[in-house]
């Protein structure tokens, strides 16, 4: 009887072990990847280092009163020169870039929701929206300058709902030009 039983707790332990190996090397590539992801990441520029960049004003609404649901006041474009190149996802490719451009909506104050702000110009996304501290700004950081176009409407949306979408009546004039801010 002793056999058996020592064979039982033997073929339980190392039923045991080979189970926790095969875990081991299941997730030691995706632990490895994600380490490596870590410390490229490190390389990267985050959001709120774009956020916080000095940027060069491209256009400038002129509208002061507050419009829609989200009182939307104005836009401001600005040019990011980035500090250095980085590879992001451009229209399905890997891309290097040196520069970015920053889309602010002023107004609100704005909603703190469950699904993101989505800023647009037309029926393009420029990027997800991030509020100030004061929830009197939303801005949206993107790669892509063929999204910002002259003359389109700029517009938000909760989600990427583009018949909840709340648009400026000013439209994007790329003629307003500014200096360093």
């Amino acid at each position: 009887m002793r056999n058996n039983a020592g064979h039982r707790y033997a073929l339980k332990t190392s039923v045991t072990a080979i189970g926790l190996l095969l875990l081991m090397i299941a997730a030691g590539p995706r632990a490895l990847t994600q380490q490596n992801q870590g410390s490229a990441n490190d390389k990267e520029l985050k959001l709120a280092d774009l956020l916080k960049l000095p940027g060069k004003l491209l256009a400038e609404g002129k509208n002061t009163s507050p419009e829609s649901q989200f009182k939307l006041v104005n836009y401001r474009v600005e040019e990011l020169s980035l500090p250095r190149s980085m590879e992001v996802a451009l229209r399905g490719q890997q891309v290097k870039v040196n520069k970015a451009w920053r889309v602010t909506l002023s107004g609100g104050p704005f909603p703190v929701r469950a699904l993101p702000a989505v800023v647009w110009v037309d029926d393009r996304i420029v990027g997800l929206g991030i509020e100030n501290e004061r929830l009197s700004e939303i801005t949206a950081i993107t790669f892509d300058f063929s999204v910002i176009r002259e003359g389109h409407t700029i517009s938000l949306s909760y989600g990427e709902d583009k018949e909840g979408r709340v648009n400026l009546t000013e439209k994007l004039n790329l003629s307003r030009k500014g200096g360093t801010q």
